[in-house]
């Protein structure tokens, strides 16, 4: 399906960046640019800046006989899908009711589409990335946070609110460890690269001895999950129970999700995928230990296969299948 001369744009907002690409509508990335998105300068002064990076993307790549036949955003929060307004999003505090949707398209004169980051960069590995084989995948990302897509039937799920699969925000433990969303023992107080950073803090903090201070060159404020993930390969004790805690609070919650939704695979990425060999087998394992069995041993569990380009490719799907 598709061909190169239908062309669409892809952007992932983030926090920290912004990722615009140019995107066929057979899900090629033709041309990417990445940059600070600069949420301090404001709400208007960001809006700016995806217009401009999305010219200058189209200035770098449109040849004659091709056309930009849509945009699709992937953003953080909770997003309206219809009218393409960002409700809130804790990447960006002070936005609150955003026609981000209708500001790009005033400016740019090209359909829009939204959804949430989660859900962009679950459809970009349905499209053409690891699940683009199957019909039903949950997609976890384990960055700063943990975040979720689910695609059912081909179709992202979004739930009555847009809201659906905070995956992040499943109970593991209860009594556990507070969360960013105020409850205790979510998931993403387990699994994700902030939280292994926090544990480790506080085990150093509490007197545990640990290499990892010494590649931190003894500042806790330099220690990073890659960090904690080398130390674990050299043999570090505490770093190896920080990984093989957080990956076995990961095989929980997608024990949890596969006896949910019974899924043909369920799909891992984000930056704690680097550390991939040693989270997967602790992993699976506990999966095994907790999925009801037929459903385990149907699931595929993997690596998502586009890396940073799945937010953009999946937006610039999104775009492309609700204009055909």
């Amino acid at each position: 399906m598709g061909d190169n001369k239908t062309l669409l744009i892809g952007v992932d907002l983030g926090g920290t960046n912004m990722r615009v690409g140019m995107v066929t509508s057979d899900g090629r990335m033709v041309h990417r640019l990445i940059l600070p998105t600069r949420v301090t300068l404001g709400l208007d002064k960001v809006v700016e800046r995806i217009i401009k990076a999305i010219q200058e993307v189209i200035n770098q790549t449109i040849v004659p006989g091709n056309q930009i036949k849509g945009i699709g955003i992937g953003s953080p929060g909770t997003i309206d899908i219809q009218s393409g307004i960002i409700i809130s999003s804790p990447n960006f505090p002070k936005w609150k009711q955003v026609p981000l949707k209708h500001m790009i398209e005033e400016k740019l004169s090209i359909p829009t589409f939204m959804d949430n980051d989660a859900n962009a960069f679950a459809f970009g590995e349905k499209w053409v990335g690891a699940g683009k084989e199957v019909q039903s995948l949950v997609c976890l990302t384990l960055g700063t946070g943990v975040g979720g897509g689910i695609i059912l039937n081909g179709r992202i799920w979004h739930g009555a609110d847009g809201m659906a699969a905070e995956i992040g925000h499943m109970t593991v433990l209860p009594d556990g460890l507070k969360c960013n969303c105020g409850n205790y023992g979510c998931l993403e107080s387990y699994a994700s690269a902030s939280s292994i950073v926090r544990r480790v803090c506080n085990a150093i903090q509490s007197g545990k001895l640990t290499m990892v201070l010494d590649y931190a060159k003894g500042n806790l404020e330099n220690i990073t999950s890659d960090l904690v993930y080398q130390a674990a390969l050299k043999g570090d004790e505490l770093a190896i129970h920080i990984m093989n805690e957080t990956a076995t609070f990961l095989g929980i919650g997608i024990a949890n999700l596969i006896n949910l939704l019974n899924p043909e695979m369920i799909v891992v990425g984000g930056g704690l995928t680097n550390a991939w060999d040693i989270i997967y087998p602790v992993t699976l394992k506990e999966v095994q230990k907790r999925a009801l069995s037929e459903m385990a041993k149907r699931v595929k569990i993997v690596r998502a296969s586009l890396g940073d380009n799945s937010g953009i490719i999946g937006a610039a799907g999104i775009a492309y299948f609700n204009l055909i």
